[in-house]
């Protein structure tokens, strides 16, 4: 990977009246949850997004870093600690800035 990710994709595609399988149905959704609380706690420096297929539905969940980054196939609970470790590494960390003060201080602002 030459360009340092600025999102980490997750497939939530689910697929009705199928006998295919979709990401959603292997648990994307929940996984999706646990990747944005620890971007959140760690502070990394990437964005998650939800997007309906990454054409590998058989495989998922699936995941990738983008723009042009690795993809994260038949991802399991106990994968999420590694992808959000190797997105830190590749992304760093925000800087914290006033208003992640302010919202420590007053929840709910």
């Amino acid at each position: 990977m030459t360009e340092r990710p600025t999102t980490l994709i997750v497939c939530v595609n689910r697929r009705f009246q199928s006998d295919k399988g979709s990401c959603a149905e292997k648990g994307s959704e929940a996984f999706a949850d646990e990747l944005e609380r620890g971007i959140t706690e760690r502070g990394i420096d990437i964005e998650l997004e939800r997007i309906r297929c990454l054409g590998q539905c058989a495989k998922g969940p699936a995941m990738r870093f983008a723009p042009g980054g690795k993809f994260f196939l038949g991802v399991q609970s106990a994968d999420i600690a590694d992808i959000l470790d190797q997105a830190e590494r590749l992304c760093g960390t925000r800087k914290p800035t006033r208003a992640d003060s302010a919202t420590k201080f007053f929840p709910g602002s």
